[in-house]
């Protein structure tokens, strides 16, 4: 896997803040938050790419909620990526995308303090009941 923007600067690790996130019944941050706003992109405006290859399964929109502006991918196996708080999305349902491949763009919709990107990994035969709505810590799995 690779991460999903071409700038890497991470302002939330998993697990982290569990008082924030116990309100959504979960142990603490389910994912990586990455920083959007740089000198190149003074709107918070950053491409978003597919971590790995797989099909795109979900393309939505949660509102002031949650992700906002969504994408979830199917990987290999069961395995998942979800993209969220995105201001635009090119894909569709069905789709399918290599690593790498453009598939939105990053944003501040959903619940969101702030212009950020935030993916969230399920691996293989993951479980909805680890805490976690069955998310891990990726960071390992990066090239």
């Amino acid at each position: 896997m690779i991460h999903p923007i071409d700038k890497v600067y991470i302002t939330q690790k998993f697990g982290e803040r569990p008082e924030v996130y116990r309100t959504f019944g979960l142990k603490g941050h389910n994912g990586i938050d990455y920083r959007t706003r740089f000198i190149d992109s003074p709107l918070a405006h950053r491409y978003v790419v597919a971590p790995d290859g797989g099909k795109i399964i979900e393309v939505g929109n949660q509102g002031s909620k949650g992700y906002g502006m969504f994408i979830r991918i199917q990987h290999k196996g069961t395995s998942q990526s979800v993209l969220g708080h995105l201001s635009k999305q090119y894909v569709k349902v069905g789709q399918v995308v290599k690593s790498g491949d453009t598939m939105g763009l990053t944003g501040n919709t959903g619940f969101s303090s702030g212009p950020h990107l935030h993916w969230g990994f399920r691996p293989n035969k993951w479980k909805q009941n680890n805490g976690f709505a069955g998310y891990i810590d990726q960071l390992s799995l990066i090239k």
